[in-house]
């Protein structure tokens, strides 16, 4: 027996989410949706039109809202459900999404905009919640329905002069809350250095700190995809990743196993209101990962957020450097010029590279060049200001980073003094 659940945007009905009998998905705009003045699609995968999306179309779209890998697996075991089973893992976690999308079933009106409450956390509370997060993903099973993409654990709560609290209802969350990767050695410091130091090169990045509660360190995330609203509520606002807007389901989120590739992630650009601008931050974004070594920078790290003003590039997250793990794989997720080494990748594939993205070759060329003489000395100068005295761990981690960022740009510098023409 097929069984539905009503998808929300922004508190509003927009359609019908249909798991069949044979366990595949389907999607359906609701009628007075499509005949609704200012109307929008849930994806760019998903245009407005009345019939409905068979799960070719549908799953990659509603399965990208979801955890991935190893916290996927943890997650539906601690529900009871199979990790394969999208829907029923949406059902359970799908009231606070990334983005303003909300499920409910059918005969279950969603909670009045703003009501509910907040319980205050302390930080004994905090850190049990975090410290849970291994065995209970995303707080499942609470009364907070939520889910977050990804691989690596996290949690959403409400952030307030300095007070955490847990919302009920539909307060929606402001904060994200990422506790170290347990494989890897000291991934907060790691990746707020990275989020700072795009910072102070122009990419947009939303705040980020490090901070703990008792034992537990975590990074703190400012969400891009809430607002404050003119009643003084916040608001949630529609976003997708670059997976869910090309219909890639989020199991090849690698371009080496069908994924986005950089060509196709510039021209989904042009979908932007200011595509010409939104291309040139996605080539920093592209030159500041190559810079700092972060070979994870795959479909679902870059999104697009649907504001009412139009759609935009949506702010930089998950920037880390990789390279400083030496047993971590070296291979980018996507390639540049057809390599995806750091250490293969020359003067040429740079050039292929704009081609294949549709820009000028001399403007990478130039951009790559600024931002390789520019990064080190901010880099050196960002540990200064906020690396902790020795013997801190994060002290050695940004030493380290910065090691590599020199590193990469010299040679970088280097392979381009050998190009005739170029100095």
């Amino acid at each position: 027996m097929a069984r539905d659940l009503t998808v929300y945007l922004q508190g509003e009905v927009v359609g019908t989410l249909r798991q069949e009998d044979s366990g595949r998905l389907t999607f359906s705009y609701r009628g007075e949706w499509l005949r609704q003045a200012g109307r929008r699609p849930l994806s760019l995968s998903l245009p407005l039109q009345g019939a409905a999306f068979e799960d070719r179309v549908a799953r990659p779209f509603f399965a990208g809202l979801l955890p991935d890998d190893l916290s996927r697996e943890r997650l539906a075991r601690h529900l009871g459900v199979s990790r394969h089973n999208d829907f029923a893992l949406l059902a359970e976690v799908g009231g606070e999404c990334a983005g303003a999308i909300a499920f409910y079933p059918p005969d279950v009106p969603p909670p009045a905009a703003g009501a509910g409450d907040l319980a205050p956390l302390d930080e004994a509370a905090l850190a049990a919640l975090l410290r849970d997060l291994p065995r209970r993903p995303l707080h499942a099973g609470g009364e907070l329905r939520l889910s977050l993409a990804g691989a690596q654990d996290k949690m959403a709560l409400v952030h307030s002069d300095e007070t955490f609290f847990l919302p009920r209802g539909d307060f929606p969350t402001t904060h994200i809350l990422k506790p170290a990767i347990t494989q890897f050695v000291d991934t907060v410091p790691n990746e707020c250095f990275c989020m700072k130091l795009a910072a102070r090169v122009g990419i947009r990045v939303p705040a980020v700190e490090m901070a703990s509660a008792e034992d537990v360190q975590f990074l703190l995330i400012e969400r891009y995809d809430r607002a404050p609203a003119e009643d003084g509520l916040i608001q949630r606002v529609h976003q997708e990743d670059f997976c869910q807007a090309l219909a890639i389901p989020p199991e090849r989120k690698y371009q080496g196993e069908g994924g986005p590739s950089l060509a196709r992630s510039f021209a989904l650009l042009e979908a932007c209101s200011r595509p010409a601008l939104d291309r040139l931050e996605m080539l920093r974004r592209v030159l500041f990962n190559y810079l700092i070594g972060n070979a994870d920078a795959h479909g679902k790290n870059f999104a697009l957020l649907h504001e009412a003003e139009g759609t935009r590039l949506a702010p930089a997250y998950d920037l880390l450097c990789t390279t400083v793990y030496r047993d971590h794989t070296g291979r980018m997720a996507m390639k540049v010029g057809g390599r995806n080494r750091f250490g293969q990748i020359l003067p040429r594939h740079w050039e292929r590279f704009a081609r294949d993205v549709g820009l000028a070759p001399p403007r990478v060329r130039r951009d790559l060049l600024a931002m390789a003489e520019r990064l080190p000395a901010e880099a050196r100068r960002l540990a200064e200001e906020i690396a902790p005295s020795p013997p801190d761990p994060a002290r050695s981690m940004f030493e380290q980073i910065t090691h590599d960022i020199s590193e990469r740009a010299e040679a970088t510098r280097r392979a381009f003094r050998t190009v005739p023409g170029v100095s």
